[in-house]
């Protein structure tokens, strides 16, 4: 959707006499408009010479006023077809509380499908079996899936002697970590948990639906029961433009109160 046409107002024009450098207002102004004009996500915004003479603004004040939504999330360009108005990201909300991204999501008033991509017992590789301290090739449940839009793209081991008979549970729609609680009977303890961005490899973009190289947000994560013995791990990739993790600051005694939920 393009927003009308006509000449700007004065709550819509850039203030030459203004301390503030036309590419700030300019962002501002842009804002404002997508909120005014009731832009969804998906729309087609306007070419930057459409706003560079809508504004009186050259090209170069647009372009890095763009470039800053963009980098913002606001928007999107995809060359040779135009800007579009980006969805809003997902606070997936896993950086400190202990919970699962279906109950993070339900938390937030949205619900939460998956596709199942493997879902098995299968020996352990090295890297996992050395996190979950256990000889490699021991047999583990491994769940692999993309969850969302996509958001993001997950695989997940446990020992399989932790949890007989998981791999015939249905997780398109359920979550993970309240079937360890609520089936298996196992008592969280602590999760260690690291957050990076890197580049999508050309099988994590396939699974995103998103461009090789884009940027993804890379979390690696080790939970333990409330014994201290490693019970899961997972590597989920999150896509960058969909994505953001919010987390909670506070003192020592405050990270220490906080209740850990499954």
């Amino acid at each position: 959707m393009n927003a009308g046409s006509g000449e700007a107002d004065d709550a819509d024009a850039i203030d030459q006499e203004s301390v503030l450098p036309y590419y700030h207002q300019l962002k501002r102004i842009l804002r404002t408009r997508i909120a005014r004009d009731g832009l969804n996500e998906g729309d087609r915004l306007w070419s930057d010479r459409e706003v560079g003479d809508r504004y009186g603004v050259s090209r170069s004040v647009v372009r890095q006023a763009m470039a800053e939504l963009e980098s913002e999330g606001v928007l999107h360009r995809v060359k040779g077809k135009g800007t579009f108005l980006a969805p809003a990201k997902i606070d997936h909300g896993l950086a400190l509380s202990l919970q699962g991204l279906f109950a993070h999501a339900r938390s937030q008033g949205h619900t939460l499908k998956s596709e199942i991509l493997r879902q098995e017992i299968a020996p352990m590789d090295e890297h996992a079996a050395a996190i979950l301290e256990v000889p490699a090739g021991s047999p583990g449940f491994v769940l692999e899936r993309v969850d969302g839009e996509p958001w993001a793209h997950t695989i997940t081991w446990i020992p399989a002697g932790r949890v007989p008979g998981i791999e015939k549970e249905d997780f398109t729609s359920s979550s993970l970590y309240q079937c360890l609680t609520d089936v298996h009977g196992i008592a969280f303890g602590q999760a260690s948990r690291s957050i990076e961005a890197v580049p999508a490899s050309e099988d994590v973009a396939a699974a995103l639906d998103g461009d090789v190289g884009a940027p993804i947000l890379r979390m690696r994560s080790t939970l333990r029961d409330a014994d201290g013995v490693p019970v899961e791990t997972f590597i989920a990739h999150h896509r960058g433009d969909r994505s953001r993790f919010d987390v909670l600051l506070g003192t020592e005694s405050d990270i220490a109160s906080l209740h850990l939920r499954p």
